[in-house]
């Protein structure tokens, strides 16, 4: 064969051989999450930021948990005034109605609001399903008019459900409001706020952050 077509010839095998697809494609390769073991990352069209868990803080890029220098475990939960700013909402408002659907989860984050919520029925009870996102980090308690209505608050990016850190009765500072439950809420996280199952369509509710 001749140099110049021996040349032509290995040409045509090298490009049949590419789009033939030659060597298998390399497996992709997982993205961890640089967040761990101390929190998570949360990816938004923002950026990525992680959510670092309790004794922990964002390094300075944001995009890892390192152990927080200024920690200090709380002991136990603040309730702060046991309701009676709560109880002022009651009479002065803001005022929200809220009814549960099965088709969305209606927002329940507007500040100092005194929200009368409408569950909706299911299997002989009441259940409500809402959207919570927290706009500061630190304690935050669901003031209610029933102490039989279970609460639970569920981290949405990562379905876990967070613990409660406190349940009390309130101070006593109005009628309309006589439950307190504490949870710790992280800033710009998003939590599904779940209601019931309880035997009551109705009930009243303010949500505060313990400043």
């Amino acid at each position: 064969m001749r140099p110049t077509l021996r040349v032509l010839f290995l040409a045509v095998c090298a490009a049949a051989a590419a789009a033939c697809g030659g060597d298998d494609d390399p497996t992709p390769i997982e993205q961890g999450d640089p967040c761990e073991p101390n929190g998570h990352i949360h990816r938004e069209p923002t950026g990525d930021w992680c959510h670092c868990n309790k004794g922990a803080v964002a390094s300075e890029d944001g995009l890892a948990c390192v152990p927080d220098p200024d920690y200090v475990p709380n002991d136990g939960f603040d309730f702060g005034d046991d309701g009676e700013h709560a109880c002022w909402h009651v009479v002065n408002g803001p005022f929200v109605t809220v009814t549960a659907t099965s088709a969305r989860h209606p927002r329940v984050d507007d500040f100092h609001t005194y929200y009368t919520v409408k569950l909706l029925p299911e299997n002989g009870q009441y259940v409500g399903t809402f959207s919570y996102k927290a706009f500061a980090t630190g304690n935050f308690v669901v003031y209610l008019s029933n102490p039989d209505v279970p609460v639970t608050f569920i981290e949405t990016a990562v379905s876990t459900t967070l613990p409660q850190a406190g349940a009390r009765a309130t101070g006593g500072y109005c009628d309309a409001l006589k439950h307190m439950v504490g949870y710790e809420l992280t800033d710009r996280v998003q939590y599904t706020l779940q209601l019931g199952p309880t035997p009551l369509p109705e009930l009243n509710m303010v949500i505060e952050h313990m400043q």
